[in-house]
């Protein structure tokens, strides 16, 4: 198993391209994290520099809005930044080299626990979906087109000539729409939110719905993490990094609190 990772800066970026210093994260810090846990439970890290990450191979993206402010000038629509049109190269470069079944995980997010039993073999694709309580906000309703059920932050990918064809495909689409995540959604969803562990034939590619909630968990903002084996630092949450006591103390305590609220307040 390959735990696939990468960024192309140590620093996170405002959307404006400056550099986000009011929060303790940093790229190499959750990257050097998930290469611990990936060698403690015998896989193999491969880690890849966008940039100027200042560690891994260096694979390098001929965009100079990317390399300036971390994102695409493309937006399929206003305000959503495509940050990851790389990704299928990325991927199929790493699946060339090793042929085994590749754990793509952003920068951003960090292994922490054993993902043995993802590798069940009854699967090319394996897509992480997200939870139904994201469906009622007002981001997912402006930016659904492009989101809709999956998360693009982890996916796997077994080594076989469908997924071969699947990667091929998912640039194609990539560049096409302007944002990997939506071209993902494109080639992976069926029309009605599937079951966690059921699997769908798509075009010939066996797509397997893996939990958000387990293996892309981002919710910090309203679950208190339990039985995660991902978690993912993105955007809006990246100052619950780093996820110590005095984080889990926050998310025990004060969160639900602030949830109640938030409910009273919406319900005058």
């Amino acid at each position: 198993m390959i735990i696939l990772t990468g960024a192309s800066s140590d620093l996170a970026k405002w959307d404006s391209g400056a550099t986000r210093d009011n929060i303790k994260f940093r790229f190499s810090s959750v990257i050097k994290k998930t290469v611990k846990k990936a060698e403690e439970f015998g896989y193999t890290a491969e880690v890849y520099d966008l940039g100027t990450l200042g560690m891994g191979k260096p694979f390098r993206v001929v965009d100079q809005s990317f390399i300036e402010k971390g994102y695409y000038e493309r937006e399929v629509v206003s305000g959503y930044k495509s940050r990851s049109l790389f990704k299928p190269a990325m991927v199929k470069a790493c699946l060339t080299e090793h042929q085994d079944l590749i754990v793509y995980i952003d920068g951003d997010a960090e292994l922490r626990d054993s993902i043995d039993e993802i590798d069940s073999g009854d699967y090319d694709i394996g897509v992480t979906l997200r939870d139904k309580l994201e469906f009622t906000t007002e981001w997912y309703k402006k930016y659904s087109d492009i989101v809709k059920f999956v998360n693009a932050g982890v996916i796997f990918f077994n080594a076989t000539p469908a997924t071969a064809k699947f990667l091929d495909e998912w640039e194609r689409v990539t560049q096409e729409v302007g944002n990997d995540q939506m071209a993902l959604n494109k080639l992976t969803c069926p029309v009605q939110y599937p079951e966690i562990g059921s699997i769908e034939i798509i075009n010939g590619v066996r797509v397997k719905y893996f939990s958000c909630m387990q293996y892309n968990y981002y919710y910090f903002n309203e679950k208190y993490p339990s039985g995660v084996k991902i978690m993912h630092y993105k955007g809006i949450v990246r100052h619950f990094y780093p996820f110590d006591w005095k984080t889990r103390l926050y998310c025990i305590l004060l969160v639900p609190l602030k949830n109640f609220a938030a409910k009273i307040v919406k319900g005058r």
